[in-house]
C-alpha cells in the first residue's frame, strides 16, 4: 500500500516578496511540476539549464499551457537561462552560438512576461586571460542587449569564480543580481559580506542549503547564524525568491523553515507594501536600509 506524500506547506501570498522554487521537483516535465508546486507558491523558477537537449526548449504548445497555469494559480515566472552555453569563449563563432541559444530561450518564454531572466556565465580563462575573458562576456553581453534582450529584466548569478570578476560588468551595462546563497556556502564565503555590499541590487535570491560540497538541498542545511542573517534581510525584501531544492522532500522542509518565519495565518497584519509581514518586522537587529 502507497502512503500519500503529504501536502505542502503552503505559503502563497503570505511572504511580503515573491516566493517560488524550480519546476523540477518532481522527475517530471514542466507542465506538471507547475501544476504540483503552483498552489503553495507565488512563483516557479523555469529550469531550462540544458540547451543541447532539444525538449528543453519548451514548444509554443507549452508556453501556452504555462500561461493558462499562471492565471489558474495566481503564478508569476522566472527563467533560469541555459548554463551549457559559453559568452565568455575565446572563439567569437562560439559566442555568437552561445548568444542565438540564449536569445531563442529569451524569445520562446517572453510571452510568459517573467519577472526575471537568470544568467550564469560559465568560467572560461583556462585558455585566456580572466581580463580576455571579462571583453568576451563585455561583448557578448552587449550583443544580447542589442538584439532585445531587456536589462532590466537580465539577472547575473554568482557562481563558482569570484563576483568581482563579473559585477563590474553588471554595474557598467545596469544588469540586476541574483544572489545564490548555496553557491556561498560551498565556497564557505562571509554571507553577511555581501548582502551589506549587494543587497540594494538583488534582484532576485536563491535559497538552498549545502552540506560541504553538495548545495540545492533543504533549508533546513543553513546554519542558524546565517539563517539569521538571511531572515533580517528578507524583512525589508521586495523581490524574489527562489527556493532552489530539486525534490519533494527538500521543498517540504524548505518551505517549513520559512514558515517560521511568519505570522500565523489567522494574523491578518500588513506592511505598507500591501503584504503580509514577517514576524519581528521592524524590530530585528541588523536590519538593512528600507527599499524604496
Amino acid at each position: 500500500m502507497l502512503i500519500p506524500f503529504p501536502s505542502l506547506p503552503s505559503l502563497k501570498g503570505r511572504c511580503p516578496f515573491r516566493l517560488g522554487t524550480t519546476s523540477y521537483i518532481l522527475p517530471d516535465a514542466i507542465v506538471p511540476n507547475v501544476r504540483f508546486t503552483g498552489p503553495f507558491v507565488d512563483e516557479l523558477e523555469l529550469v531550462l539549464f540544458e540547451s543541447r537537449f532539444a525538449d528543453n526548449l519548451p514548444t509554443p504548445k507549452v508556453i501556452e499551457e504555462l500561461h493558462g497555469l499562471a492565471r489558474e494559480y495566481d503564478l508569476s515566472y522566472n527563467v533560469h537561462l541555459p548554463t551549457d552555453v559559453f559568452l565568455g569563449h575565446p572563439d567569437a563563432g562560439m559566442r555568437r552560438q552561445a548568444c542565438d541559444t540564449i536569445l531563442r530561450f529569451y524569445g520562446r518564454t517572453l510571452p510568459l512576461r517573467p519577472t526575471l531572466y537568470v544568467l550564469h556565465p560559465p568560467e572560461d580563462t583556462r585558455h585566456v586571460h580572466t581580463s580576455v575573458w571579462q571583453d568576451n562576456l563585455r561583448s557578448s553581453l552587449a550583443y544580447l542587449l542589442e538584439r532585445g534582450m531587456e536589462r532590466n529584466l537580465l539577472g547575473i548569478e554568482n557562481i563558482a569564480y569570484p563576483f568581482l570578476w563579473i559585477y563590474p560588468l553588471i554595474r557598467e551595462l545596469n544588469l540586476r543580481i541574483c544572489l545564490d546563497v548555496g553557491h556561498l556556502l560551498v565556497q564557505q564565503e562571509e554571507l553577511r559580506t555581501y548582502i551589506e555590499a549587494y543587497g540594494e541590487e538583488i534582484a532576485m535570491l536563491h535559497l538552498h542549503g549545502a552540506a560541504g560540497k553538495k548545495d540545492h538541498r533543504s533549508l533546513q542545511e543553513i546554519p542558524s547564524h546565517d539563517w539569521h542573517i538571511i531572515s533580517n534581510f528578507l524583512i525589508n525584501y521586495r523581490g524574489g525568491v527562489s527556493l532552489e531544492v530539486f525534490s519533494r522532500e527538500d521543498l517540504t522542509t524548505s518551505l517549513e523553515r520559512m514558515s517560521a518565519l511568519l505570522p500565523l495565518p489567522k494574523d491578518d497584519r500588513i506592511d505598507e507594501s500591501g503584504r503580509p509581514a514577517l514576524i519581528g518586522s521592524g524590530t530585528a537587529a541588523g536590519n538593512p536600509v528600507r527599499r524604496a
